[in-house]
């Protein structure tokens, strides 16, 4: 499996309405190739981190064009560019 890793600092007050936003984008998003499960990490002072799991880099690397649609989506709502990376999962345990 494979994760793209993004950071988000939103602008003042909202937070909740950027993550309305992207939830709406759950029909998109499902078409999405190989794309597993997103999770959002509120990390406090209007920042977000979102970790998107994939089965392979290789369709975490066929959504990045989509990927950009989304993150471009949410420009409005961000204070900064939004940083995105890729990592390899080497544990993934549910209990």
């Amino acid at each position: 499996m494979y994760a793209s890793v993004i950071e988000l600092h939103f602008k003042p007050n909202l937070m909740q309405e950027a993550l309305n936003y992207a939830a709406s984008l759950r029909p998109t998003m499902e078409q999405i190739d190989g794309l597993n499960q997103m999770l959002s990490i509120d990390r406090g002072d209007d920042r977000a981190t979102v970790i998107v799991l994939y089965n392979s880099k290789e369709q975490r690397d066929a959504a990045a064009e989509k990927a950009q649609e989304v993150l471009a989506g949410m420009a409005q709502y961000l204070d900064q560019p939004p940083e995105r990376h890729g990592h390899k999962i080497t544990i993934n345990e549910q209990f």
